[in-house]
């Protein structure tokens, strides 16, 4: 087991969680746009050293400056001799332009920022409305989405509490399947939400439990913080792992995973010497509890790639939309008020082209 990969029981308390929060969150400028495209690209790959090399060869990491081409030069550099992605989960890219995973994902990236994710997210009143706009866009599967919100939330973008909503992950599931047997397969056949309930459940009475048990529990820094729904999602994905090793006879029939994979070595550097908490969770917005029950109802988006062109209907402007990954035999009209409502950045550039300004509301 010590020659084995495990994580924290705070999600907080990871390497990555914490190089989050001090080298792409609290570093640099603190525009919410700025913030939400360093979050999401990091996000991509979930691996520090993709961010250093990008840092290193691009210097300062802004929406402001950012190129496809550029980024897919150096990317393409690196991804010669290292592994671009992170091992610890699978991050597939959307089937657009590109054979290269990397390449399609930039193409989300600048689908995303011209879609003004930041404006977006500052708007919802709850997690899981922020949880659904992110999973809506292609590749976004339930527990990337999740985990791109999670790290957004170590950011002054979005304040909720982190009690308000949770995603099992693949892991958590195979986790809660050799905790409870056979019986919450059962349960999720008659209520698909039963898991997201049994992690809330072990949220709110872990302490009754390590009394329990007899367990002295140390909690989160200082004021010995109890752990959120992250954090117990991500502790029951450790103790799937952990049980694959120490009780190699309780199977998860679903995913069956025996293997731990991922070697850990000690470091004699650690990062960070003395862990921090993120600056944004001092907000009093984050000590109020929204909850949601359950998986939100997600409609996936198609993503706009240009406006073709636009004609006026019974006084009405629509636009020829063409959108990534589909022909032309695809393409659709669009009232150009809803368009706006969705692709600021791609109507107003259309605008400027052949109108000279911005758009407005004002007709024609």
């Amino acid at each position: 087991m010590k020659t084995k990969f495990f994580c924290n029981t705070y999600r907080v308390l990871d390497k990555t969680s914490q190089f989050i929060i001090v080298e792409v969150v609290q570093k640099g400028s603190q525009d919410p746009g700025e913030i939400v495209f360093r979050v999401f690209l990091f996000s991509i790959f979930t691996k520090i050293e993709t961010w250093q090399w990008l840092e290193k060869k691009l210097g300062s990491i802004t929406w402001r400056d950012f190129s496809q081409e550029r980024y897919i030069e150096v990317l393409e550099k690196r991804a010669q001799t290292h592994t671009l992605y992170t091992g610890a989960f699978q991050s597939p890219g959307p089937k657009w332009d590109y054979q290269e995973t990397y390449k399609n994902h930039l193409l989300l990236l600048q689908t995303v920022m011209d879609n003004d994710l930041a404006g977006k997210l500052r708007k919802f009143k709850r997690m899981e409305e922020a949880y659904a706009y992110i999973a809506s866009f292609p590749s976004m599967g339930d527990f990337k989405a999740y985990q791109l919100l999670l790290n957004l939330s170590y950011s002054s973008v979005i304040n909720f509490s982190g009690n308000d909503f949770v995603i099992p992950g693949i892991g958590a599931v195979s986790g809660l399947a050799k905790m409870f047997g056979k019986s919450i397969e059962n349960a999720a056949r008659v209520d698909p939400n039963i898991r997201i309930a049994v992690i809330r459940y072990m949220m709110e009475t872990q302490q009754q439990h390590f009394c329990r048990l007899g367990l002295q529990f140390s909690g989160l820094g200082p004021n010995r913080l109890p752990m959120e729904l992250a954090d117990m999602e991500h502790a029951i994905c450790e103790v799937d792992k952990y049980a694959r090793k120490a009780h190699p006879n309780i199977v998860d029939n679903k995913n069956g995973r025996l293997e731990l994979r991922r070697k850990w070595t000690p470091s004699n550097d650690p990062y960070p010497a003395t862990p921090v908490f993120p600056d944004a969770w001092s907000h009093a917005q984050r000590n109020i509890t929204r909850r949601c029950h359950k998986v939100p109802v997600v409609q996936k988006r198609w993503a706009v790639e240009n406006i073709v062109t636009h004609r006026v209907v019974q006084g009405r402007t629509e636009c020829n939309v063409h959108w990534y990954g589909y022909s032309s035999n695809s393409d659709t009209w669009e009232p150009v008020e809803t368009l706006f409502e969705d692709t600021p950045e791609i109507v107003n550039a259309y605008w400027k082209k052949h109108f000279g300004k911005c758009y407005s509301m004002a007709h024609l």
